[in-house]
């Protein structure tokens, strides 16, 4: 999509104005640097979300699909679309009350209420995982071969891009871990596949989970690809999840091969960086640091 529909807060704004009708007024202010929507807050205490291309307008509709029969069923608040335009494609919900659980957020957690968010997003992925997976036969299944053969096919640009000259041996010594621990197609479950903070809503009193936002990119697969950024919030608060999703779905979940998918997808987000970015030394950095 070039020059996609709301990529600016006044483009945004006409759009959803002209959408309401009525001569609606609604102020929309940006709230999120999401790689996958441009994201606004209305004055009005609503959410809007814009595709930023043609994959994730078609994301769109299975979301929305998703979230119709997800709702009720997860312990947690999750979002009821209000509003789902489809020429051009955009979609609102009632923002949902709490705190982003962004890692800055996450790290000024007491351990007490860092356990609470471990625990509770550990309840949240058994329930989601547990979901019976013949009512979602609409998502995909192939996220993760897709990346796996994308960093095989491009390894060797991807190591030239590490001045240090360390990602390249660590590219191909994690895909190679990578299929020693996976788990095929034996215990295939519902994935979230976008746990970052930002889409995650917490009590900052208690730490609890209340919320769950985006599930743009939901697919069918390994239940590891969705406990990465569950680590890269804290290897405590990885624990704790884990302890609750074992107890309560019977599944053992590897952390260190958690980690090796936490490494692939670093790499996945250095081959897309633009070349010179700030984006490109983030990722640099992360992969640097990640153990």
């Amino acid at each position: 999509m070039k020059n996609p529909v709301g990529n600016t807060a006044e483009d945004a704004q006409r759009h959803f104005r002209a959408a309401m009708g009525g001569g609606s007024q609604v102020v929309l202010s940006p709230v999120s640097a999401s790689t996958s929507n441009y994201v606004y807050l209305t004055d009005t205490g609503c959410i809007v979300r814009f595709p930023h291309n043609d994959w994730v307008r078609e994301g769109f509709y299975r979301e929305r699909k998703l979230l119709d029969l997800l709702d009720g069923r997860l312990g947690i608040a999750i979002p009821h679309i209000a509003h789902f335009n489809e020429s051009p494609v955009f979609m609102s919900y009632k923002a949902i009350d709490g705190m982003v659980a962004s890692r800055d957020v996450v790290s000024t957690l007491d351990s007490k209420r860092r356990a609470r968010f471990g625990a509770t997003l550990g309840d949240f992925m058994a329930r989601l995982h547990g979901e019976p997976l013949e009512r979602y036969d609409f998502l995909p299944r192939h996220y993760g071969e897709d990346l796996l053969r994308q960093l095989r096919e491009n390894a060797e640009t991807i190591g030239r891009r590490d001045p240090e000259g360390r990602v390249g041996g660590l590219l191909a010594e994690s895909l190679e871990a990578w299929e020693e621990v996976r788990n095929g197609d034996d215990h295939n479950v519902l994935l979230h596949q976008d746990l970052h903070g930002q889409n995650l809503i917490c009590n900052p009193d208690t730490g609890d989970l209340i919320g769950v936002l985006d599930f743009t990119l939901a697919w069918i697969g390994d239940p590891l690809w969705d406990f990465p950024e569950v680590y890269r919030c804290g290897a405590d608060i990885l624990e704790h999840t884990v302890a609750v999703y074992t107890a309560q779905s019977g599944r053992h979940i590897n952390t260190e091969a958690v980690k090796i998918i936490s490494r692939l997808q670093l790499m996945r987000s250095l081959d897309r960086a633009q070349r010179g970015s700030a984006r490109e030394a983030q990722v640099l950095e992360r992969i640097r640091a990640h153990p």
